[in-house]
């Protein structure tokens, strides 16, 4: 006997003493059959030119061992986006902020977001940003949020951050080369409420920084902001002028820029979470 058929023979009777006879398990034709699948147990192979028994996974059992590995696989794989997700989006409540939440108060924006994320593919070869405006609560973040966390959950590196963090680390002299190279790299960059921050010297001179290095990095860009169309266009002083030019031309797919005004849809909901119970 060869050292191949002894390893072999070895196997056959490691693998009956790992067989394991349930319930309802019975005989036929000299092999043990699983008493649910009514499939074979055991069955003979030819080593060294005799047939020798071999214990073997029954289909049901096969059936659960496979299921209970994809869902191993599975949270794996939720524990990473989960992690990514956290690098991504820094604030807690903008994780929870998706299309799953969506209650139908935003049409338009979440019509949008979806479009995008559709089409990012595209969007990203093609360095086409998108521009979210119009007035506070009308669904400007939650649309951008959406966005982020589904491309978070396709396996895209996003970054979404508001602006006065983001302005604070950039001119931070230890964090600065860190957030530039993070600012360049990134798949997709959200800036969210854009123009909301004081205008002094220092602080436009590193959002232009910001919005140049994004630029000239090639890849897309997402600004939600409270500015009108007519104020983007209309800056109070040359710098923002600048920048606003940038974001304008970044911003640039067919569905950009996606005007939102009207009523706020928080003080709505808060309004209704208010209102006197009638009898």
């Amino acid at each position: 006997m060869n050292i191949y058929d002894e390893i072999m023979l070895n196997l056959a009777q490691t693998s009956l003493i790992n067989t394991v006879r349930s319930d309802g398990d019975y005989e036929e034709n000299g092999l043990l059959y699983c008493g649910k699948c009514r499939t074979p147990k055991q069955s003979y192979r030819e080593i060294g030119g005799r047939q020798v028994l071999f214990g073997q996974t029954c289909e049901c059992e096969a059936a659960r061992l496979n299921a209970e590995k994809a869902a191993e696989e599975e949270a794996r794989r939720r524990q990473i986006i989960e992690y990514r997700r956290e690098k991504c989006i820094g604030d807690a409540a903008y994780r929870r902020l998706n299309f799953a939440a969506d209650n139908g108060s935003c049409p338009k924006a979440v019509d949008t977001a979806k479009w995008y994320c559709g089409n990012f593919a595209a969007m990203l070869s093609e360095n086409k940003g998108l521009l979210f405006m119009g007035t506070v609560g009308t669904g400007k973040t939650f649309a951008a949020c959406c966005i982020a966390n589904e491309l978070v959950e396709r396996g895209y590196d996003v970054w979404l951050t508001t602006m006065l963090p983001l302005l604070r680390s950039a001119g931070d002299f230890a964090k600065a080369d860190g957030v530039f190279e993070r600012v360049a790299k990134v798949d997709l960059l959200v800036l969210d409420d854009f123009g909301t921050t004081k205008s002094t010297e220092r602080s436009n001179e590193l959002l232009f920084e910001i919005i140049d290095t994004r630029a000239r990095s090639g890849k897309p860009l997402i600004v939600t902001t409270n500015l009108s169309p007519e104020m983007m266009k209309q800056p109070d002083n040359l710098a923002l002028a600048r920048v606003y030019d940038r974001v304008i031309a970044m911003c640039s797919c067919e569905r950009s820029p996606v005007i939102l005004n009207g009523g706020s849809i928080r003080a709505a909901v808060a309004r209704e979470k208010h209102a006197p119970v009638r009898a």
